[in-house]
C-alpha cells in the first residue's frame, strides 16, 4: 500500500487590494494586538493529504499535473479517489431561482412563479437524475410599501413579494424561503421535513442603524455559523435599496428610481438569527458604498468571508471579512483577480460557495466568464480563503448571466456534487475532480 503526503500551512488572510479604483474600506473597528495575534492563530491551519493505493495515486498525477503546486498538495483525499463528473440539462427560471441541499441530502431548484404569483420547488431524492414535479411553497405576500421603484417596474406582480434567498438552519434542518422585493416582507416559508411540505410564518426584520431594512432579494443563501461563541447562528447576506425619506418619515426604497438619485447610495450588509429566524438583527451597513447581490460563507477559523457585487463603478468583486459572527466588517476591499461584469461599471451577481470539507476551506466563485457579455458561466477555485484563485473552468458556453450553487452531503446520494443554476434557463452537476482536470483532456458534457 502506497502512502503520499504533502502539507499545506493557510496563511492568515491579509489585504492584497491594491487597486487605486477606490480607497479601502473600513467598519470602524480598530483591531488590537491581542485580537490580531487570535485571529492569526485560530488561521494557522495544517492541511494533510493521505491518497491510499495506486488508483489514487494515479487519480491524484491526473488532476494534480497542471494545478499550482500549493493547490496540489491541498487535495482531500476523497477527491483524488474522485471519477470526474459533469452534466448540463434545460431548467427553465422564469425570474429568479435559488438552490439548496436539504440535511437529508435532497436536492431542491426553488423558483419565482410570477404567473401564479408563488414560490414553487423541485425535489430529487437520487442527487438530481430525477426531479419531482413543482410544490408550492407559498403564495405572494402584500408588501405595504411603494415596490414600483418611481414606476419603472409594472405589472399585477408590483408590490408583491417575490422569491428572495433561502437558509437552511443546520441544527434544526428547517428550510426558509423568504419573500422580499426591494424592502422585505415580515414572512417566510418554512419547511421542517426537508421540502416537501410548507408553511408560512411572520417574522421580524429589524431596521439598521440608518432606518433602513434589508433585503435579502438576489442575494445567495444564508448559513449556519459553525464555530466560535456564536455557533448555531443564522447569517444571511442582504442588500439595502436606499431612496428617499418622506416628509411623514416613511421611507420610499429605490433601485433605478428617481433618475438614479440614491443608486450609488445603496449598500449591503448582512442579516443575523439567534433564535431560529423569528427575528432578524441587521449588521452594520458594509462599509463600501453601492455594493449589492452579496454572497458570505463561515471558514474554519470562524471569520466570515463576504463578497458583493457594485453597481456604480468599474473593477472587480467587493470583499470583506467579520471576525464577530456577522456583525461588524474587519477588511474591506476590491478583490484582486475577481471580475465584477459584465459590464463593467455595473457589475453581475455570482455566487460563492464553501465545499463542505471539515479540515480545510476550498471555495468557489462562479460568473460570466467573458467581459463583452454575461455568458460563459465559469467556476474559479481558491484554496486560501479567497486570497487566490489558481483554477478556472467554463461550465457552459453561451448564456449563463445570475448562478447559485449548492454542494451536496456525506452520506447521501448527493455526496460530492456541486450544483450550479443559471436563469438563463439550464442547470448543471460536476463534482470537485471534474472541475480540477486539465479542460483540454475532456471534452465538455463527458
Amino acid at each position: 500500500m502506497l502512502c503520499a503526503e504533502a502539507t499545506l500551512r493557510a496563511w492568515p488572510w491579509q489585504p492584497r487590494h491594491t487597486s487605486n479604483r477606490i480607497p479601502l474600506g473600513q467598519a470602524g473597528e480598530h483591531l488590537t494586538d491581542d485580537r490580531i495575534d487570535s485571529t492569526v492563530s485560530g488561521m494557522y491551519d495544517q492541511f494533510n493529504f493521505h491518497a491510499l493505493g495506486l488508483r489514487y495515486i494515479f487519480a491524484l498525477m491526473a488532476i494534480s499535473a497542471w494545478l499550482p503546486k500549493m493547490a496540489a498538495g491541498d487535495l482531500p483525499n476523497e477527491v483524488a479517489g474522485q471519477k470526474p463528473f459533469y452534466e448540463t440539462w434545460a431548467e427553465e427560471v422564469p425570474v429568479m431561482g435559488h438552490l439548496a441541499v436539504a440535511k437529508d441530502g435532497t436536492v431542491l431548484i426553488f423558483k419565482e412563479n410570477r404567473e401564479q404569483g408563488r414560490v414553487d420547488v423541485k425535489r430529487s431524492e437520487d442527487g438530481g437524475k430525477t426531479w419531482s414535479q413543482p410544490i408550492v411553497v407559498g403564495k405572494r405576500v402584500k408588501i405595504e410599501a411603494d415596490m414600483s421603484d418611481d414606476g419603472r417596474y409594472r405589472g399585477d406582480h408590483v408590490g408583491w413579494s417575490e422569491l428572495a434567498n433561502v437558509t437552511l438552519d443546520e441544527t434544526t434542518g428547517d428550510i426558509m424561503v423568504f419573500a422580499a422585493g426591494l424592502k422585505p416582507s415580515d414572512a417566510l416559508y418554512r419547511s421542517r421535513d426537508h421540502g416537501k411540505t410548507w408553511a408560512t410564518e411572520k417574522i421580524v426584520i429589524q431596521a439598521d442603524k440608518n432606518g433602513w431594512q434589508g433585503t435579502t432579494y438576489c442575494c445567495d443563501p444564508g448559513i449556519t455559523l459553525r464555530h466560535g461563541k456564536h455557533k448555531g447562528r443564522l447569517l444571511m447576506p442582504s442588500q439595502v435599496f436606499v431612496g428617499s425619506i418622506n416628509k411623514d418619515g416613511s421611507r420610499t426604497y429605490l433601485n433605478k428610481g428617481q433618475g438614479r438619485k440614491y443608486f450609488a447610495k445603496r449598500y449591503s450588509n448582512a442579516l443575523y438569527s439567534d433564535d431560529g429566524g423569528r427575528t432578524w438583527t441587521p449588521s452594520d451597513p458594509f462599509p463600501i458604498l453601492g455594493t449589492s447581490e452579496p454572497g458570505l460563507l463561515e471558514m474554519n477559523d470562524g471569520s466570515i468571508y463576504y463578497n458583493a457585487r457594485t453597481h456604480s463603478r468599474p473593477g472587480n468583486k467587493i470583499i470583506g471579512r467579520s471576525l464577530d459572527g456577522g456583525q461588524s466588517w474587519a477588511k474591506s476591499g476590491e478583490d484582486d483577480e475577481l471580475f465584477d461584469g459584465p459590464p463593467d461599471d455595473y457589475g453581475c451577481k455570482g455566487a460563492i460557495l464553501r465545499l463542505p470539507f471539515h479540515d480545510r476551506d476550498i471555495i468557489l466563485f462562479s460568473g460570466p466568464g467573458r467581459r463583452d457579455k454575461r455568458d460563459d458561466i465559469t467556476v474559479q477555485v481558491s484554496f486560501d480563503r479567497g486570497e487566490s484563485w489558481p483554477v478556472k473552468r467554463v461550465i457552459k458556453t453561451g448564456p449563463g448571466n445570475y448562478t447559485w450553487m449548492a454542494a451536496g452531503r456525506k452520506g447521501t446520494p448527493s455526496e460530492g456534487m456541486i450544483y450550479l443554476l443559471s436563469n438563463k434557463d439550464w442547470m448543471a452537476r460536476f463534482n470537485l475532480a471534474w472541475l480540477l482536470q486539465k479542460p483540454e483532456n475532456v471534452t465538455a458534457g463527458k
